[in-house]
Parts: C-alpha cells; structure tokens; sequence
C-alpha cells in the first residue's frame, strides 16, 4: 500500500490529526517514516499524528493512529473523536454513535455537531505515586493509564509559569515507567475546574491539547479529593473539555471525555509534503 495523497485537516481541542481514509494496519515501515514527514510543522503539513480509518466489523470504524514520529499508538483521545464526527459526517456508519475499533479496543461515540463525546473503556485505577525530581515540581507524581500510559502531577501557582519543555522529558523517560508516558502538569482552579498542560511522547513536545491527558488528570485530581465530577478540563488551546466517571468494584466505569473536533480542511499532497 502507499500512503493516499488525499488527505483532512482535523482538530480536537487544539490536538491536530492528517486523516486518510485507508487501513493503517497495511503500513510499511517506508509509510510510517513518510508519514512523520509529512506531520514536520514549517517543512510540510505538520499535525500531531495521523488517523487512518478503514472498514471493522458489524458496521464499526477501524481507527489506526500514528503519532507525529510514525510510531504506532494504541490510543488517542482526541484523535478518537475526531475520527468519530468524520465517520458521521461523511456517512460510514448510520446514525449519530459510532462504534471505533481502536488498539485499546471498542470505544463508542455520541456525535452532536462539533461537539464529540467518548465513552470508554474501563479504567484500572491510579498507580501508586512515584518519586520525580525537578526544580519547583511536588516530590510525587502519580502514573495513570487512559489506553496509554500518563504520568500526573500537580503544580502549585499559576501552571502557565511552568517550563514544561525542560522539565517533562526526564519524567517522560522515568526509569519506574518502561513504556516511557504523557507528563501532565495540573493546576487545581476550583472544586469542578482543572487547567492541564501535556508533554506528549511520540510527539516529543508539548501539544495544545491531549484528550487523554485530561481524563488522566480529573481521575486522579478526583481520586485524591482535589475535584468532583464531572470535571471541567482547561487547556493551552483554550478550548474546554468535560470529563466524568463513577468508581465500580475497584475500575473506574462510565468514563466520559467531551470536547469539540473541527473539520479544518481537505487536500490533496504534493511530493515536496514527502521531501526531506
């Protein structure tokens, strides 16, 4: 297979995705590398990964996601519902609730305009804190896997002060965290309202954005009694999302992520989107 060279823009929250309609998981290793070309900003389209949707089973969407370097990722949160509203809006599944195969599994979808709701899978609990080291950061963070692992921890004062891109990539490569994790930097604004900030692994930078992310940081703000559900999420994009969740027999159930996905675009790759 080769990579199509028609292609939409899509945005959620602030994370933004190339979508293709093919199958991701016929992909050679040739494709993955064009395909972190293409997400290079300034040099070719630029996004924070790619979704490719095919045909699943009993009238599902398959949904493969490749993150900004061409790795292959079980899950994107964000990406999740961008590719939900696609799929209702150019009619490859009846009606306003798809159901996308992920690599985390089956995560169905409500669609009400731009406005997407996830509801996913049971969650296991947070992990037991860890220790991390860095200059103004707690001596805790606590891990938290949402499809794919996270790292949480709370900063004390304005979170917009923080220098993320200096201090995530040691936490990001915490030796107690094999897979390596997303670091989420969170501030508590009231009893129902978080700020989360989120460095990103496969993307290696902060992103605007990471729906995962906030779900991860209203859970364990939650946990510890910081919040209440639902949780109002704010991010670097501006752009708000909504998180809720009920705690079952020791998982955590019903979990919600609201936000928007935006069609931005459609068009169609020159070869100078491939040059190095």
């Amino acid at each position: 297979m080769s990579l199509p060279t028609r292609f939409v823009k899509m945005a959620g929250g602030g994370n933004d995705f190339l979508l293709f309609e093919a199958d991701g998981r016929k992909l050679s290793a040739e494709e993955r590398r064009q395909i972190a070309l293409l997400c290079r900003r300034g040099l070719s389209v630029g996004a924070d990964g790619a979704l490719f949707l095919s045909s699943g089973a009993d009238g599902r969407v398959r949904l493969d996601y490749f993150n900004a370097d061409g790795g292959l990722a079980a899950f994107c949160a964000n990406g999740t519902r961008c590719a939900a509203r696609y799929a209702v809006g150019r009619r490859l599944v009846a009606g306003q609730e798809p159901v996308l195969e992920t690599g985390w599994g089956p995560i169905s979808a409500h669609v009400d305009g731009e406005e997407v709701t996830l509801h996913l899978q049971p969650l296991p609990l947070p992990g037991d804190p860890i220790s991390i080291r860095g200059e103004g950061l707690p001596s805790r963070a606590t891990p938290m896997h949402v499809g794919v692992p996270h790292l949480v921890l709370f900063v004390d004062g304005d979170l917009s002060g923080v220098d993320v891109a200096r201090l995530a990539p040691p936490l990001r490569n915490h030796p107690s965290l094999p897979e390596g994790a997303n670091v989420d930097f969170v501030q508590i604004l009231d009893r129902d309202r978080i700020r989360v900030r989120t460095y990103e692994r496969g993307v290696e930078r902060e992103t605007l954005a990471c729906g995962s992310g906030v779900v991860a940081s209203a859970v364990v703000a939650a946990r510890q009694r910081r919040v209440h559900t639902p949780v109002a999420c704010g991010t670097r994009s501006g752009v708000d999302f909504t998180v809720t969740f009920e705690e079952e027999n020791g998982m955590l159930v019903d979990a919600t992520l609201t936000g928007d996905a935006r069609e931005i675009f459609s068009a169609e790759l020159t070869e100078d989107a491939w040059r190095a």
